[in-house]
């Protein structure tokens, strides 16, 4: 046990910096300002959506009042907590168990399985906290003040609180263990965790979706009819029957609710107690097996090899052909990488299914010939929107991580390299500017010569955001980590791109607005937001390029 909470210890140090952050403070008191802002980011982050989440439980708890069920806000909360943890960690247990650098140094040491598997599965936990809090505590605390509750409420509900993430991170770490065991996945691995973790953006975006479709002001009404009365609670948790145990074990106050406060408390405990035993048999074996790889036997022709040998491409094709490779190949570079593509369209369709008063009132506005410039210029917005929420750029020399040497040694000049990876990302960009504009024609009835312009002012646009996303990772790349997760999700230059794409939208509206001001015409705005932005993407580009030959030669791997 003394072994297992020594790892526990270790296995946070590195995921959260925690010994890098002591140095820091200490010794390198110019950069003091990073960790304060990732942690204003992350205030504000959550703190937003948990705001959210509470006006939401808060519509929950009245309707449930209504009908005699104010408890049905804390089954709600029980059953999408874990659900949305079981569907996000279950992609979080894979990389952490078997995709994770530091196995290969955890294996040979005289370390007992289930050691290594609890350590990895409390940071995994940890983790999965920040996704829970904006959930259950607003439904807790909803609850708790809303119907007076005493001491042993809070008490329980601080324990439920901390147990919430075991059961679903139990349940999917052994559906994990036993699967890798059995099937080689890894021959599959990246595909199938893509394509989860889009599904799981989807699913995170169809519950935004479903909560703007509850009438504001009528919240009480809405629930009411979409619930019903007869078996509320049961009907609500019977997919999940821990959210049952734990709404009794808090809003009962006898012998049935102490029962099933006990029981979640039991149930959390016999699931560890299982992964341990079948992480005692099948953890190693199942590493083992995904590292088993099978030699391509099919023989070539003469022809064929003469073919393959002839091909040529120039050294700026085959390194963007490299960044591919680099960002596809890896789900979470592919999954952080093309998210922001999916977020902008789905923004603007969010609009046009809003509740049908809303929407008739937006499309007035847009047929409106009076708005139809700022209405345009918004559309172009959200384009740049869709290509600021590209981390492709700011995270691109941190993906490299330690074989980053391998790009110092590569016959290619450091300009070409970097002249890949604008590319790489552009491309992600422009096919996410291209995507918004397809959706503001066919959802906002955008007419298709103004939504072409505005496309091509969003490509200058999202080349300009591009270029400098990339010389902050040129600038401060992350190259220390072990787990592929770090250099993208636990990377501040992730965020310092989104505040700089977000800067370069704010001065673009600023400078919108001052010409529909001057009345402007709509053409000549256009042309001038055009040359604005290209008068800023030509130096930027040479900027980044000699940056790029000065700053190669320093960063040490």
């Amino acid at each position: 046990m003394k072994m297992l909470f020594t790892l526990i210890k270790l296995q946070l140090n590195i995921n959260f910096g925690i010994s890098a952050l002591k140095y820091r403070f200490r010794k390198e008191k110019t950069r003091l300002w990073e960790p304060v802002l990732v942690g204003l980011g992350i205030f504000v982050g959550i703190g937003s959506i948990t705001l959210m989440m509470t006006m939401l439980m808060l519509g929950i708890f009245i309707a449930g009042k209504s009908v005699n069920h104010p408890e049905m806000v804390l089954t709600i909360a029980f059953v999408g907590g874990p659900f949305v943890v079981l569907i996000f960690g279950l992609f979080y247990i894979i990389s952490a168990f078997y995709f994770s650098k530091d196995m290969d140094i955890l294996i040979p040491l005289p370390l007992k399985p289930h050691e290594i598997l609890g350590s990895k599965l409390a940071v995994v936990m940890v983790n999965e906290y920040l996704t829970l809090i904006p959930v259950i505590i607003p439904a807790i605390l909803v609850y708790g003040i809303g119907t007076g509750q005493g001491f042993i409420y809070w008490l329980k509900s601080l324990i439920l609180l901390v147990l919430s993430p075991v059961i679903p991170l139990a349940i999917g770490a052994l559906i994990v263990v036993v699967l890798m065991r059995l099937i080689n996945v890894r021959k599959s691995k990246d595909f199938f965790a893509v394509v989860g973790g889009f599904l799981s953006l989807l699913f995170g975006l169809g519950i935004n979706f479903f909560a703007q479709r509850i009438p504001k002001g009528h919240e009480a009404e809405f629930f009411k009819q979409y619930l019903g009365q007869a078996g509320l609670i049961e009907h609500l948790g019977q997919k999940y029957p821990p959210s049952i145990w734990a709404t009794y074990g808090l809003s009962l106050h006898n012998m049935k609710g102490n029962l099933d406060f006990l029981l979640y408390i039991a149930v959390s405990a016999l699931l560890l107690l299982a992964l341990v035993w079948i992480g005692n048999r099948f953890f190693y074996a199942s590493i083992l097996s995904g590292q088993e790889v099978t030699r391509k036997r099919r023989v070539l022709s003469a022809d064929e090899m003469e073919r393959s040998y002839r091909k040529e491409s120039s050294p700026l094709m085959a390194l963007l052909s490299r960044e591919w490779k680099l960002l596809l190949r890896t789900p979470v570079y592919a999954l952080n990488g093309l998210a922001g593509i999916i977020i902008g369209p789905f923004m603007v369709i969010m609009m046009f299914t809003a509740q049908r008063e809303q929407r008739e009132e937006l499309f007035k506005l847009i047929n409106n010939p009076e708005y139809i410039v700022p209405v345009s210029l918004g559309g172009l917005a959200f384009m740049l929107f869709t290509s600021g929420m590209n981390i492709v750029a700011s995270t691109s020399i941190s993906r490299e991580g330690k074989s980053f040497w391998i790009s110092k040694m590569i016959p290619a000049a450091a300009s070409q390299q970097v002249m890949a990876k604008f590319l790489n990302s552009f491309l992600i960009s422009a096919f996410g500017t291209i995507i918004t504009g397809i959706v503001l024609v066919g959802f906002l009835n955008f007419a298709i010569w103004r939504t072409l312009v505005l496309i091509g002012i969003g490509l200058l646009g999202a080349g300009l955001i591009v270029c400098l996303n990339l010389m902050i990772d040129v600038l401060r790349p992350k190259l220390e980590w072990t787990n592929p997760q770090e250099a993208v999700k636990q990377n501040l230059n992730g965020f310092l791109g989104v505040l700089v794409s977000l800067l370069v939208i704010g001065i673009l509206t600023g400078v919108s607005v001052a010409f529909i001001i001057t009345k402007l015409p709509e053409w000549i705005i256009y042309l001038l937001l055009a040359l604005i932005i290209a008068v800023l993407l030509i130096p930027s580009l040479w900027g980044l390029i000699k940056l790029s030959e000065w700053k190669y030669k320093n960063i040490e791997v």
